[in-house]
């Protein structure tokens, strides 16, 4: 019996490939969790891989799961991620996405996030790899005149610290953050040794929040009245 629900003559050529049977699987998962592809992901040549097949990719996300495969960057600064657009009413549409796979970053987080562009991207020192305790030093070093109101804001976009926090609960909140960016791809952070380097992925929150970061200072103080809300 024919069945006239079966989609027919649809040919994603990304299957046909030759390591489709190596790739397609741990990128699926990649993707639909939030991480970002580029050059340095793993396994290596997952990020060949994807771009070679961006088009056909492209489409198999948007017919399938309504999502967007989007691309930012170029050479070896490109990445790939799925890009969640706002519906009609202005609210962020994720897709055909189970809600287990809809990891959101902490607003907490994202001010770590904040401060890891403005300081190893925009400000950089040094190169883009250091140590966690050199992040945390520069950062407290940076913002020594407002750190009171840096506590502040970190405990008012984390409900799990008070607002008298104190150095060792924020330097907690910067080193799960860079965890949290690791698991997607912004850092590569060793474990072991605590270095990590910031990833090309990372400006995508450039990308999003420019005007933010650029005035970072003003929200440390308080002088800044947009609300901080993640949009990743």
């Amino acid at each position: 019996m024919e069945n006239n629900n079966i989609q027919t003559n649809v040919s994603y050529e990304f299957l046909e490939h030759s390591d489709a049977k190596d790739f397609f699987a741990p990128l699926d998962y990649a993707l639909k969790n939030g991480v970002y592809i580029q050059q340095q992901s793993k396994p290596k040549g997952i990020f060949g891989f994807v771009r070679y097949n961006y088009p056909s990719l492209h489409q198999y996300y948007e017919n399938f799961f309504d999502l967007y495969l989007s691309t930012e960057g170029q050479d070896s600064e490109q990445y790939y991620f799925i890009d969640f657009r706002k519906d009609e009413n202005g609210r962020i549409s994720r897709g055909n996405i189970p809600e287990i796979n809809r990891k959101r970053l902490k607003e907490a987080h994202l001010i770590v996030g904040f401060l890891l562009v403005r300081i190893c991207i925009i400000d950089p020192t040094s190169e883009y790899q250091q140590s966690i305790d050199t992040f945390v030093k520069r950062i407290f070093e940076d913002y020594d005149e407002y750190k009171t109101n840096l506590f502040r804001l970190f405990a008012k976009n984390n409900e799990d610290i008070s607002i008298d926090a104190d150095e060792k609960a924020i330097q907690q909140i910067i080193r799960s953050a860079l965890s949290d960016f690791n698991d997607i791809g912004w850092v590569n952070l060793d474990k072991d040794s605590q270095v990590f380097e910031v990833m090309p992925s990372c400006k995508r929150l450039l990308t999003l929040y420019e005007e933010i970061i650029m005035n970072i200072e003003e929200i440390i103080k308080g002088n800044y009245d947009k609300t901080i809300s993640p949009n990743i």
